[in-house]
């Protein structure tokens, strides 16, 4: 059998020419324009029901950055028809949150606005360090950013979320903050940290990591680091605890809370505790600005400041109520001079944990006419002593 010569036409020779000399131009064309990680692209989240529907719930991520900087997963409590605790303001009063209001037209100040939005000033001051983080909402809406339907589909949303997020950074450690705010009765003030009854130590260890840093820059009562049930501590896959920063029961820290300044702050503080967190365990480039020693045991009240002492109580009555018209919160106390024995009446406007928060307040009362001092709060009583 013999093979013949095949001659192609003319034009198709000037074809393949062509193709081939565009081969190799292709080739050499740049690659697509990658984001900067310094302004990384959001991750796009595929839209998937409730459990129970088929899939998991939808989780708004910031990309990957770098380092062996833990997954920090940011729950807002509460949101959509779940309100959470409320707080009553003056009229008029500037929130930088929605304008809430009661039947009566009174103004109000929601958890789940208070929430949201120091989860938001939180996320940025991790993304900011390089940290990445994750949402379990970030609208007002229930947890997925889906609509409420009721507690338990919230919380089961929530904490699959979370789970789903921590699986998909499967390489790294993964950390769970629930943020909240606090109520109980009007003269219930500080703030507090929960993890779950047998959390392993590293939630312990986060947990008083974050409420140091919290209590030093709010300056309010440390309640201390306490152990908690919570559904999102029970049921999550890491290490998590829940901050509650202030209490929206006390008409005071209701005013705090409703500051963006304050707001910022908490948030700022509990970003700090996972910095100096991640920087104990061997990440990140540090531990915070301030080189305190890291403290385990609870924070005390060391330090009050007055606005005068009197020996008679319709004096400090008095005093106490020009206080609170130039805006501080005022109270009078009787306390035993070591001295002489007797008991004056104080009127008492603040009492801290730091020195130099209480300096401050001693400086904003003589700015505003009053004659602010600063003195060591009253030790602990002994009872548990005397019971033994």
């Amino acid at each position: 059998m013999s093979l013949r010569r095949i001659r192609a036409p003319a034009a198709v020779l000037v074809a393949v020419a062509a193709l081939m000399a565009a081969v190799p131009a292709a080739a050499q064309e740049p690659p697509p324009e990658q984001p900067s990680p310094e302004q990384p692209a959001p991750v796009p989240v595929d839209p998937a029901p409730l459990p129970g529907e088929g899939a998991e719930p939808p989780v708004e991520e910031s990309p990957d950055p770098n380092g062996p900087l833990p997954l920090v997963i940011i729950d807002p409590g509460h949101g959509g028809r779940d309100l959470g605790a409320q707080g009553r303001l003056p009229a008029g009063t500037p929130t930088g949150l929605s304008a809430r209001r009661d039947r009566g037209g009174r103004a109000l100040i929601l958890e789940k606005d208070v929430n949201l939005d120091v989860a938001v000033r939180l996320d940025g001051y991790l993304r900011g360090r390089g940290y990445p983080t994750a949402m379990t909402r970030t609208t007002d809406r229930a947890g997925g950013d889906r609509p409420f339907r009721s507690e338990h589909a919230d919380l089961v949303a929530r904490v699959v979320a979370a789970n789903r997020a921590a699986r998909r950074h499967a390489g790294r450690r993964a950390l769970f903050i629930s943020v909240h705010s606090n109520s109980l009765r009007r003269s219930s003030r500080g703030t507090e940290t929960f993890h779950f009854y047998s959390a392993g130590s590293e939630a312990r260890a986060l947990a008083r990591a974050v409420q140091r840093e919290v209590v030093f820059r709010l300056g309010i009562p440390d309640r201390g680091v306490k152990k908690a049930g919570f559904f999102v501590l029970r049921r999550t896959r890491m290490p998590a605890i829940l901050v509650e920063g202030a209490f929206l029961s006390n008409p005071d820290e209701a005013l705090l809370l409703a500051r963006e300044d304050f707001r910022q702050s908490l948030a700022e503080g509990v970003g700090a505790g996972v910095e100096r967190h991640a920087a104990a365990r061997g990440a990140g480039p540090g531990s915070p600005p301030d080189d305190r020693p890291p403290r385990t045991e609870p924070l005390r009240i060391r330090y009050r400041v007055t606005a005068g002492v009197f020996r008679r109580r319709a004096a400090a009555l008095r005093r106490a109520a020009l206080a609170r018209q130039k805006g501080f919160e005022a109270v009078v106390r009787r306390r035993r001079t070591p001295r002489n024995g007797r008991r004056p009446h104080y009127v008492v406007t603040g009492q801290f944990i730091f020195l130099q928060n209480a300096k401050r307040q001693r400086g904003q009362l003589r700015r505003a006419g009053l004659p602010g001092r600063v003195g060591s709060a009253a030790p602990p009583r002994r009872a548990a002593a005397r019971r033994r």
